[in-house]
Formats: C-alpha cells, sequence, structure tokens
C-alpha cells in the first residue's frame, strides 16, 4: 500500500509541475510567438546542438515546440534514477509522457540541458515554430563552418557528408557510425566553429560535463547510447527530406 501511495505522490507532482510549466510557458510563448531571430541570432541558440546527429537534433527540435513537460521530464527521470533503457522509457510512458518526448529519455544529459536552460529551449521552439527553414539554414551554416576548420567530420562515432534533399538542396548530414549507437558530442561552442582542433584524437568521455572537448576546439563524445527502435517510430521527425 505504501509503494502504490508513494508511486501516486509522483504522479501527481509531475502531472502538478507539467501544468504549472506548461501554463508558463504557453504564457512566454503567447507573448513571443510572432518573435523572429536574425540570422547571427539564430546561430548563437543553435550553436550548442547544431552539431548533434540528425535523429537526435530532430527529437530535440520537436520537443522545444512544447517545452514545459521537458523540465517534468528531467524531475521523473531524476526520482527514477534507478531505470535504464527501455524500462525508463516504459515508466515515462506510463506516467503521461508524449511518446515523442519518450525517446528523448535515452539522452538524460540532452533533456537536462534543455530543463536547466529552458528560456533557451523556449527560443528554440519559438525559432522552429515561426520559420523551419531558417533554422535549418542557421544549422548549415554552423556545420559548415565547423567542416570547414576540421572539427566536424567522419570518425568511428559519427558519418559526416554531403547529400541532396528532396528539393535538390546540399546539406550536410551527420549520422551514427552505427545506426543503432548514437554518441553525443561535446564541444566548445566558442571554439569549435573557428578553431582548428590541436589534435586529431576524438576523446571519447563517459561523464557528460564534455571538459576534455573543450579544449582545442575538438568535438568529443559521451559513451555510446544503444537505441534500438527508438528513432523508428512515427514520432521520429527528421530534419531533411533526403
Amino acid at each position: 500500500p505504501m509503494k502504490k501511495v508513494l508511486i501516486a505522490f509522483l504522479l501527481l507532482s509531475v502531472a502538478s509541475l507539467t501544468e504549472r510549466s506548461n501554463e508558463s510557458v504557453a504564457r512566454a510563448m503567447a507573448q513571443q510567438t510572432q518573435q523572429t531571430f536574425a540570422p547571427d541570432e539564430l546561430d548563437r541558440l543553435l550553436a550548442p546542438v547544431a552539431l548533434y546527429p540528425d535523429q537526435l537534433l530532430g527529437q530535440i527540435l520537436q520537443a522545444a515546440q512544447n517545452p514545459g513537460p521537458v523540465e517534468a521530464l528531467n524531475l521523473f527521470m531524476t526520482k527514477n534514477s534507478t531505470l535504464k533503457g527501455t524500462a525508463l522509457q516504459d515508466a515515462a510512458t506510463n506516467a503521461g509522457f508524449d511518446a515523442a518526448l519518450v525517446t528523448l529519455t535515452l539522452f538524460p544529459q540532452v533533456v537536462k540541458m534543455m530543463s536547466d536552460q529552458l528560456q533557451w529551449t523556449t527560443n528554440i521552439g519559438i525559432a522552429f515554430t515561426n520559420d523551419r527553414s531558417s533554422v535549418f539554414a542557421s544549422i548549415q551554416r554552423l556545420r559548415k563552418k565547423a567542416k570547414e576548420v576540421g572539427t566536424l567530420k567522419t570518425t568511428t562515432q559519427q558519418e559526416v557528408e554531403t547529400k541532396t534533399t528532396s528539393s535538390g538542396e546540399e546539406v550536410i548530414i551527420i549520422e551514427p557510425a552505427n545506426p543503432q549507437v548514437v554518441y553525443v558530442p561535446t564541444y566548445n561552442t566558442t571554439t569549435v566553429y573557428t578553431q582548428a582542433p590541436t589534435t586529431t584524437t576524438v576523446i571519447v568521455q563517459d561523464d557528460d560535463d564534455g571538459a576534455g572537448a573543450a579544449a582545442g576546439g575538438m568535438i568529443g563524445f559521451t559513451a555510446g547510447i544503444a537505441i534500438g527502435a527508438a528513432f523508428s517510430s512515427p514520432y521520429y521527425y527528421s530534419p531533411y527530406g533526403y
């Protein structure tokens, strides 16, 4: 009985936080619904995630359009830190989180980043909702800069290549080297787009702070995350139609 009471209390707490977050975010987004961002503003806004693999980037853009539940999901994951993988996804689904958001439970550091910087997340959602083409253009500008200085390249963790979209546009695509394993990149946004790496060695990290990648402008990676069929669902949003 006590366990059931605790579970009920946790679900009520998550629901309450989600409602409050939704209300505050809704007010903010209503006030800024027509807000537009200049290209340089978009570049600063998207710099922290522009070099993420497309599958993960697509989920972030989707989730940012309704950022309130992201904060509640972060709380839920913190209180259920012993759950991992499918068990965590099932628990999040049972707690009432949207299926599109549940896929992000595989990436706790991403959920925490989005929750801790909710205004940043909200701004990304506003930009994406109001003008997707400008958001994609910004991502491509940033990727081109990183590729030109040598920080964005194919590694054992990711494949970087130029593809042609269905509309005939050439875009820089970032995909996992292994389709079943995603590595989250970590990098210093003040150097990765402007400074050539001081070493050809890619640091694979087990922690989430990205400290190693901040040195010398290079891109490091957190430990690989097995995604299984997580991005095969209809909730996966592909940023580019190629």
